[in-house]
Order: C-alpha cells, then sequence, then structure tokens
C-alpha cells in the first residue's frame, strides 16, 4: 500500500473522519497545501504512524489534543507555516518524537504550560523565526536533546539557567542573530567557552557598532567584557570535535555554579552551578601563548645572527689583537735583552777577569806610566 499523499492539492480543510481506520499507516504527507488548523483527533486512530509532514501550510497555532494519538509518531515536520507562538504542552502525546521541525515560522516566544519530560526528542529546528525570548524552563524537559538550531531569529542574549539546561548538546545553531556584546552576553559566552559540541556558522556580534561583526569569544576577550573571562582558555570559535563522553559531566560542573548558592557576576545575571570545574581554555592565554613562543623563536634567532656576524666578522679583529699582542710581547723581550746584555757588558771585565800571572805589572798608556799591584781580590792600585 502506497502511503497517502495530499501535497499539493491546496487543501484549506480536512475533515475529522478523513484517516479514520488507518491504523497501519506509517507515512503521512499534507505538505504544501493551505490548511490553517488541525482537527481535534485528526490522527486518533493513526496508533502506527512514523513520519508526519504538515510543511509549507498557513497554520496559526495547534491544538491541544491535535496530535492525539500518535504515540508511534518520530518525526514531524512543521516547517514554513504562520505559528507565532509555540507551547511545548502540546506535544505531550508525542511520547516517542525525536526530530521536530518548526523552521521558517514566525514564532517570537516558546513556552511550556506544564510540568513534563519528553525523554525521547533528539533534534529540535526553531531557525528562520522571529524567537526574542525563552523561557527558562523550556528546555529542561528535554533532557536528550542533542541539536538545537535557532539560527536567524532576533536573540540578543540567553540566560544561564536556559543554556545550563542544554546538558547533552551535541551539535548548536545561534548564527544571524542580533546578538548585543556587553556584560550581558557574559552568560553565553561561559556557556559557549566550555561547549564539547560544534557549531557550524559563527556567531557574530550585532551591537554595539564597535563590536559588530566581531565573533562573541573574540569580542568578550578583546574588549573584557566578562571579568570571570579575563584568564579562561577557549577553543576556536567554530569547532567541529566530536562530542565526548565526559560532556555531561563537564557542563553539569560548569561556571555557572558555585556549591548551591546563586551567584552573580558583575553583568547582574545570576547563574548557580553545584560544583566549580577548572576555567575552560580561552584567547588570551593562546596570545600569550604565541606570544612567548615568538620571543623564545626571536631570542634563538638572534644569538644565531650574533654567532654568525661573530664568525664573519671577528676573526680579522682578534687575528690583529693576537698580533698586536706578539709585536708587544717581542718588543718587551727585545728591552730585556739589550737591557740584559747591556748589564752584563758593565759587569763582565770584573766578572770574568783572570789574571795570567801574579806581582806587580806595569801599564802604560798614553799620559805616563802607572805601576799596579795585582791582589787576591780582583783591586787595582793605580
Amino acid at each position: 500500500m502506497q502511503p497517502p499523499t495530499y501535497s499539493k492539492e491546496w487543501l484549506s480543510a480536512l475533515n475529522p473522519e478523513l484517516l479514520y481506520g488507518l491504523r497501519k499507516l506509517q507515512t503521512l504527507s499534507l505538505r504544501t497545501n493551505s490548511l490553517r488548523t488541525i482537527p481535534v483527533r485528526l490522527f486518533s486512530d493513526c496508533r502506527s504512524l512514523d513520519f508526519l509532514d504538515l510543511s509549507t501550510n498557513r497554520l496559526r497555532s495547534l491544538a491541544r489534543n491535535g496530535f492525539a494519538g500518535l504515540t508511534k509518531l518520530r518525526e514531524l515536520h512543521l516547517e514554513h507555516n504562520q505559528l507565532t507562538k509555540i507551547n511545548f504542552a502540546h506535544f505531550l502525546r508525542l511520547s516517542n518524537l525525536h526530530m521536530l521541525f518548526l523552521q521558517g515560522n514566525k514564532i517570537s516566544n516558546l513556552t511550556c504550560g506544564m510540568e513534563w519530560t519528553w525523554s525521547t526528542l533528539e533534534k529540535l529546528d526553531l531557525s528562520g523565526n522571529d524567537i526574542k525570548a525563552i523561557d527558562t524552563t523550556v528546555f529542561e524537559i528535554m533532557p536528550n536533546l542533542k541539536i538545537l538550531l535557532m539560527d536567524n531569529n532576533k536573540l540578543t542574549t540567553l540566560e544561564s539557567k536556559v543554556l545550563y539546561s542544554l546538558k547533552t548538546l551535541t551539535t548548536v545553531g545561534l548564527s544571524s542573530n542580533p546578538w548585543e556584546c556587553s556584560p550581558k552576553i557574559c552568560a553565553l559566552a561561559t556557556w559557549l567557552s566550555g561547549f564539547q559540541g560544534r557549531w557550524e556558522y559563527s556567531i557574530l556580534c550585532h551591537t554595539p557598532n564597535h563590536t559588530q561583526g566581531e565573533d562573541i569569544l573574540d569580542a568578550v576577550y578583546g574588549f573584557q567584557l566578562c571579568w570571570n573571562l579575563s584568564t579562561v582558555v577557549t577553543p576556536i570559535a567554530t569547532t567541529h570535535r566530536a562530542p565526548t563522553t565526559e560532556y555531561t559531566k563537564q557542563i553539569s560542573s560548569s561556571n555557572f555554579h558555585v556549591g548551591d548558592k546563586e551567584i552573580s557576576t558583575t553583568t547582574g545575571i545570576p547563574f548557580t552551578t553545584e560544583e566549580q570545574m577548572p576555567e575552560p581554555n580561552n584567547v588570551i592565554f593562546t596570545q600569550q601563548v604565541i606570544t612567548g613562543t615568538m620571543a623564545l623563536l626571536f631570542s634563538f634567532f638572534f644569538i644565531i645572527f650574533v654567532v654568525f656576524i661573530s664568525r664573519k666578522c671577528c676573526p680579522p679583529t682578534l687575528r690583529k689583537i693576537r698580533q698586536c699582542s706578539m709585536i708587544q710581547s717581542h718588543r718587551q723581550l727585545r728591552s730585556q735583552t739589550r737591557l740584559h746584555m747591556s748589564n752584563m757588558s758593565d759587569q763582565g771585565p770584573y766578572n770574568e777577569y783572570e789574571p795570567a800571572h801574579e806581582g806587580p805589572f806595569i801599564i802604560i798608556n798614553g799620559y805616563g806610566q802607572c805601576k799596579c799591584q795585582q791582589l787576591p781580590y780582583k783591586e787595582c792600585e793605580v
């Protein structure tokens, strides 16, 4: 049996008994019509339906019991309608839903009218809407949510409690939002700096003007918007790391809590955490490492340069100094030798004189004669 398809039929309304008796129906497509409402209990007999496509219609609201009976539904498409508000309590009966697509609507607010646990939901696409505010308890009902896409909305900031409830995310989309990069952004920056999943597109600042176009984390560290992130090391802004099995533990011990007390940063945004974990990586530390490495490399190359210059230029100078030293030493040696020879010439006749005979002898010179008596101690009388 082929799954029934009512696409492009321009249906504006559905008979409440249209699907009566189709208990084995698994796939149903009603996309690209003009449906404005879903009749209550339209799907009450579709017990085996696991795929439902209601995209590209004109739905403005959802009835509380509009999806009653779809206990095995795994994938629901409501994108490209005219929904303005989503109350997740309307999906209470979808106890087996894994993927919900709501992109391309006009949703401006997300709420949950009752407390319950939607443990099966793993992917939620809210991109391309007008979301400005999110109730702090919305994501608490989705403890196993892995993919959350909120690109191209009107979010300017997110409260820390909303972010803290996203413990199991592996992929997040927050691009193309008018983020206000002031101290109000600190909760989001803290969460992103410790996020172990991935985001496809850069998350950029929109206001104020001096931060416009800057990556949120770069702006936070560059303009020192958050004191508690000034010494934190962060990963690259757009990361594609695979999630680790310890992710839940790391997020649950992030910087949002200190003991059991709720505290607030200098930005005035309160946040809490159960236990304090070491602060994650940040750009400042990376810059310091890069700067230190560059300084070390510069010192190394400077030493190499000095050695090179010394080898090229200093040998002639050293040879000249050595030659001058040798010349000076030679001069000193010659001077000492001359002085020694002079002393020897003065004392030599007396030291080396050995008379050949004994007794008196006569010395005759040009002025006359004199008589000299040789004495044993080499003295002479004249």
